[in-house]
């Protein structure tokens, strides 16, 4: 299931897979379904993030795009299970 650079975008197995680990968004606090959510890359591609199960964590369109704004830094925590809680807060 982890592809490194093969492709950019998570596949259907890779998101069935991370349904083990996430019942909804991954923003701590948010509670839009896993089925709403957008798969997102915690390492970016465009600076050599991989495919991969362990940088992968389903995000909310609200808090996908809050993640790429301007206005907005988070920080993210990793758990045994390998699963992440992404927190947000607002730039200063």
């Amino acid at each position: 299931l982890d592809l490194g650079r093969q492709r950019r975008l998570h596949t259907e197995a890779q998101r069935l897979a991370l349904t083990t680990r996430y019942d909804q968004c991954a923003a701590d606090g948010c509670d839009r379904p896993f089925a709403w959510c957008e798969i997102h890359h915690l390492d970016p591609w465009a600076q050599g993030g991989s495919t991969d199960l362990d940088d992968a964590a389903p995000l909310c369109g609200r808090h996908h795009r809050m993640l790429h704004g301007p206005d907005w830094q988070h920080t993210t925590t990793r758990h045994q299970d390998r699963s992440v809680t992404i927190r947000f807060h607002r730039r200063t």
